[in-house]
Parts: structure tokens; sequence; C-alpha cells
């Protein structure tokens, strides 16, 4: 024969409730979702707040990628050949530091450079940055991914509060 305290049960239920909720009793199945998706909405969130962080930082690092191109066509606007040297006053390691691996332009202890030198740095400076420009799509897409589930989330919440609601309310009248 099974013996079944159920007082003792929903006292066991109603102390897994509180440790988990705080001490906030919740009794309804509709409460229980509306909290649970309310908490994925929250997540969600900040999981696109991250991911917006790390978009900016890659936008600026974008952007000191541009100004460095720009100013490395500066030095070669008014160059005709090829073989022209040019001094850059920017640093090698100013311009290198973009590059994962190896290096991206050699300047002679002159800190003069070919042009041809110039446009393969540009070059590479560009691959770099569109690179760094598909990650930021990327990240883009999985923003909004994150902002649809929180709106998902969230209507979800919104819609369980309503059943339970319509529930009480449904009491109330019988």
């Amino acid at each position: 024969m099974y013996n079944f305290n159920a007082s003792a049960a929903q006292a066991n239920q109603t102390s897994e409730t509180n440790d988990r909720y705080g001490a906030e009793v919740i009794t309804s199945v509709e409460l229980m979702f509306a909290r649970l998706q309310n908490e994925l909405a929250v997540e969600n969130r900040e999981y696109a707040k991250d991911r917006i962080e790390g978009i900016k930082a890659r936008q600026k690092y974008q952007k000191d990628i541009s100004d460095l191109i720009v100013a490395l066509r500066g030095k070669i606007a008014n160059v005709d050949k090829d073989d022209t040297r040019v001094k850059i006053d920017i640093s090698a390691s100013e311009i290198n530091k973009w590059a994962d691996k190896g290096t991206i332009i050699s300047p002679d202890k002159n800190g003069k450079c070919t042009k041809a030198a110039i446009n393969a740095a540009i070059a590479s400076l560009q691959s770099i940055q569109e690179t760094k420009g598909s990650d930021i799509q990327q990240d883009m897409i999985f923003v909004q991914d994150f902002m649809s589930k929180v709106s998902s989330y969230s209507q979800g919440a919104i819609s369980a509060i309503s059943k339970s609601g319509d529930v009480l309310t449904a009491i109330a009248r019988g």
C-alpha cells in the first residue's frame, strides 16, 4: 500500500519554489511559465548587449584602420612611379600592429617605402578591414536573433500572465 502525504508533498513543493524564486511563492503554472519566459528574455537581452559592445569595439578598430589607409593614400597621392621612395611618418609598428601575423610594411632606415610597397600595405589593411566587417555583420545577425528571442519570450510571458488572470477571473465568477 502506498502512503502519500499530500500536505508534506505540498510543503516540499512550496519550499522548492521558495528556494528557486526567493520568498515569493508561485502556485500557478501560467505564472511559473511567465517567470521562466521573462528570465529567458533577460538572458537573451544580456547576450545581445554583449554582442553590441563587441560590435562597437570592432567598429572602432575598423575606423582606426580606415584612418591609417587614408593617411597612407595621402602619402602616395602625387607619386606617379611605383618604384619612387616616399617618406612615411607613420611608424612601421603602428601599421604592422593590424597584421595578425607577419609584416604589412617595412620602411628603410630613413623611413621611406616605395609606392608599390605602400599600395601593398593598403591592400593588406583593406583585407583586414573587410574581415572585421564580415565579423561585424555576423554579430549583427546574432543581435537580431537575440532580440527576436527577447520579443518572443516577452510575448510568451505576457500571454501566460493573461491566461493566469483569465483563470482567476473564472474562479472568482464560479
